[in-house]
Order: C-alpha cells, then structure tokens, then sequence
C-alpha cells in the first residue's frame, strides 16, 4: 500500500485550527468520530478545535458546517477537541512485519478517569489543565491508517490494541488514568476485498497501530507539557478505605476526634504528605502483587520508604495500603511541623 496520507494541513474555521488530513484514496472507516462515525467510507478527516466548555446542542450539524466552510468532500470524517490543534496535532509511523499503520492524534487530559470510575473532582483537575494549557481542555483524538484491508471483525478487533497504547502512553507518562471521557477513535483500512479478521495485540498489524497510537499520543501529551494531577491525601486514603477516624484508631493515639483531626488536617494537607501519598498509591498494587508472586524483597522496599517518607515502618506483609496507612497514622499522632 502506498502512504495513506496525501496532505496534511493546519487550517482555520470559525477563528479556531482544524487539522486537515487529505488521504491518497478512499478508505473504510470505523469509529466513534462526531462526523461520519459507525462504518462508512472516507477520503479525508479533520481533527477541529472547539472553544473550552464546549457546549453545542449538535456537534455534528457543527462539523458539517466546519467541512462545508474548509471546502472538504462530502465524505470527510470529523473530530472534535478542546486541545490547541495547532500544537499539538501530529502523526507517527510504524511498521512490524510487513504490516504499516500511521497514526494522527492530538490529545489534552482535563477530564481523564480511570475507565470505570466516576469523573470526580472535575473542577480541581480542569483548573490544573487551564494554567498549564493556555485555558483549554482536551480529549484524546487518535486516528489509525492500516495497510492491510481488514473484515468487520477485524475492524472492531484492531480498536484493542489502539485503545490500549493509548492508555500505555498515558502509563509511560506516570498516569494511572486510562484516557478521558471524550476520547474519539478511528480505525481507516483499504477498500479491497476480503480483509483480515483478526488484528489484535498479537498480529503484525496490531502491533504496529499499537506502536504507532502511543508514539502520536505520546507527542501530544508531550507537546502540551500534561502531566497527573497528585489527588489529595484524604481522597487517596480513602480510596483504601480509611478515613481519618481510622487512622487515629490504628495510631493508639490519647487524643480526641477533634485534635487528631486537626492534625490530620495539617499533615496530610503538606506538599510532603501528598506527594509520597500519591506516589504510594501508584506502585501499591504492583508492590502488592509481586509480593503475592513471591518476591519478599517487596517487604523491604515498602518498608523503607514508609520509614523514609513517614518516620515509621510497620510490618508489610503485602498489603501497602494498610502498611503504609498505620505509618500515617502514626506519623499525624506525633504532630507535623
């Protein structure tokens, strides 16, 4: 197959970037894109910046208009986000045996979640992304270009393993979300007959669009300096479990509901505090399972770094959220100066 790319430009609607890209012949999508989702077929796509607080009652008509005012065939696919287009829009290559993809992306993370979980907190982490992009939000746009024709299946099988690189780009970058709330993805394949079933995380052109989402998503991020928002010492303590009454249960402490509060209050409200708490609840479950597996130098690790980060060191016997909980505990029971 020939590059799948023709053009690609930066162009401007409505006084905001869209990223333009022009594909050298049609091809078959399949995605969840605003404009021209589900399967259909395409000969270009654009990835358009909305204002922040993006508040459209139909996105889609928006996008129609966004085509029709850029001069783009009828049968272009579109795309929506919040993150500076200009900036951080690029595309990567990667091939693996035999098989290419090309993958688009743009990317901004106001509103990531780990998949599963309620969007909590919204404003805090918002407020976090505006001073550090320029007043804007984002979502995770990736769009993939395969060299092979894929089947239905196939199609919906390829979406696996680009949903996971994106989500292990995010991981290289110390994040335990897994995207955001908004993510559009698109998976492009030649109009030949037939066309593979089976492209997941073990094929050659899985491998490849996999390699190719996480170096696109990756630059994004990178491009827009994203980062994770550390989350307060109480909301990661009681993530597991313990609240602050806990807490002065497990210190043994003489002091009443109201002190112990307090100087709860004062230290895990301590950049010391949230910064090792946040750490902590990253690496607990991967302490805790390589413990379970066998790995007693585990132990010592945890230990070390509650006696390091709280001046205690309660027996780890692989459970760090408790572990790391009673050197908490007893660290606000001898008061933070």
């Amino acid at each position: 197959m020939s590059r799948p790319v023709s053009s690609w430009s930066i162009e401007e609607c409505e006084g905001l970037p869209v990223a333009v890209v022009r594909l050298s012949e049609p091809m078959e999508s399949f995605g969840n894109a605003v404009l021209r989702g589900g399967s259909s077929t395409v000969g270009a796509f654009f990835i358009m910046q909305v204002p922040r607080d993006y508040d459209c009652p139909d996105p889609a008509a928006h996008a129609v208009r966004v085509r029709d005012s850029l001069g783009l065939p009828e049968d272009s696919m579109g795309m929506m986000t919040a993150a500076e287009v200009d900036h951080v829009f690029n595309i990567q290559e990667s091939e693996y045996g035999g098989a290419s993809a090309t993958a688009a992306a743009t990317a901004g993370l106001s509103n990531h979640v780990v998949a599963g979980d309620v969007l909590e907190h919204w404003d805090e982490r918002h407020a976090v992304s505006l001073r550090r992009a320029a007043a804007l939000a984002g979502t995770i746009n990736t769009v993939v270009m395969v060299s092979e024709p894929l089947s239905d299946a196939g199609r919906a099988n390829i979406l696996i393993p680009m949903v996971e690189a994106k989500s292990a780009a995010m991981a290289g970058l110390g994040y335990r979300e897994t995207g955001t709330t908004s993510d559009a993805v698109a998976v492009l394949s030649p109009m030949r007959g037939g066309g593979r079933d089976y492209a997941g995380t073990g094929s050659d052109i899985g491998i490849a669009a996999a390699r190719a989402v996480r170096s696109a998503v990756g630059e994004a991020l990178r491009r827009r300096g994203e980062h994770p928002v550390p989350e307060t010492s109480e909301r990661v303590l009681g993530s597991w479990g313990f609240t602050v009454e806990d807490l002065r249960s497990m210190s043994g402490a003489a002091d009443g509901p109201e002190e112990y509060r307090a100087k709860a209050e004062s230290y895990l409200s301590s950049q010391e505090a949230v910064a090792a708490l946040d750490i902590m609840d990253y690496i607990r479950p991967r302490a805790d399972s390589l413990y379970a597996d066998g790995d007693r130098r585990i132990a010592g690790i945890v230990s070390g770094m509650c006696m390091r980060e709280f001046g205690g060191s309660p027996v780890y016997e692989g459970d760090a959220a408790r572990t790391v909980a009673e050197a908490v505990a007893a660290r606000i029971a001898r008061g933070y100066r």
